[in-house]
């Protein structure tokens, strides 16, 4: 298929989309100001409303970062919208485009891999299509997630992360609220499994709280820890256990970073994973 050039004034960017990362966006338009890097055209539908006459599909990050650099058009394939599909097909592509391209935050990750629980069971579980679902209990949720899990092969596994144990983390994270998700999207703590984790297990008005908290300007605490030692007006712990601080900075870690660290500790990681066997 051939792009065409397209006005960015005419595409119309659905209001659900996640929050563009300005690294990410920085980077793209450290990379088009070059001259050297090649830029995949983004993909848009027809689409004729509220003084549109584009939907984008596919490139939210692309088309911020060629407005940013002061250009009105940009390259685009127009696609047939029978030719993209439903819209869960398409929001299960961006998620497995998403996780392969680029170092997501936990956070995001996170919000994928539910997202992607939630089309699979859709596709393949009890759901019907125009018929309210009734809320799964919590034995039902997880023989879906281990089903889920269990649908990929040891090389996807391998790419995406998604086994089992990643799958129910990324599902109690994905419980924050998504007006919360946004607001810490961008904060360091997006990118900490621990910090996380321990927000999710927080009542929704308490999390609501840890957030303010944690965005404050000057900000008062760190961490998701430091935040509800000073909600609950206990002192701080003065030093976390030598674990915690790993994980937090493994889980900040590049994907090769990981890896090497792995090689490393060889090991120790099969002794873990035999006594879990056993």
């Amino acid at each position: 298929m051939t792009p065409t050039k397209i006005k960015i004034a005419d595409i119309r960017v659905p209001a659900n989309r996640r929050r563009l990362d300005p690294a990410w966006v920085a980077t793209l338009m450290a990379d088009m100001q070059t001259g050297n890097g090649h830029m995949v055209p983004i993909e848009v539908v027809p689409e004729k409303t509220e003084g549109y006459q584009y939907r984008l599909i596919f490139g939210g990050h692309r088309l911020e970062a060629v407005a940013r650099l002061g250009r009105t058009e940009i390259d685009a394939f127009v696609k047939d919208p029978k030719e993209v599909g439903t819209e869960a097909q398409i929001r299960k592509r961006e998620i497995a485009e998403n996780l392969i391209r680029r170092q997501l935050s936990v956070l995001d990750r996170s919000k994928d891999i539910a997202d992607w629980r939630d089309i699979y069971d859709a596709e393949h579980g009890t759901g019907k299509t125009g018929r309210k679902r009734k809320p799964r209990d919590e034995a039902e949720d997880d023989e879906l997630s281990a089903k889920f899990a269990l649908n990929f092969s040891e090389a996807a596994q391998a790419v995406l992360g998604i086994s089992r144990r990643s799958v129910f983390h990324a599902l109690k994270i994905a419980t924050i609220p998504e007006q919360i998700r946004q607001s810490i999207s961008l904060h360091a703590i997006a990118n900490s499994q621990t910090d996380l984790l321990l927000l999710a297990a927080e009542p929704t008005d308490r999390q609501a709280e840890i957030a303010k908290l944690l965005l404050a300007e000057p900000a008062e605490v760190s961490t998701v820890a430091d935040a509800i030692a000073l909600l609950d007006k206990v002192p701080a712990s003065s030093k976390e256990p030598r674990w915690q601080k790993l994980a937090g900075d493994f889980s900040k870690m590049k994907a090769s970073e990981q890896d090497r660290f792995f090689e490393l500790h060889e090991a120790a990681i099969q002794r873990w994973l035999k006594g879990r066997q056993s």
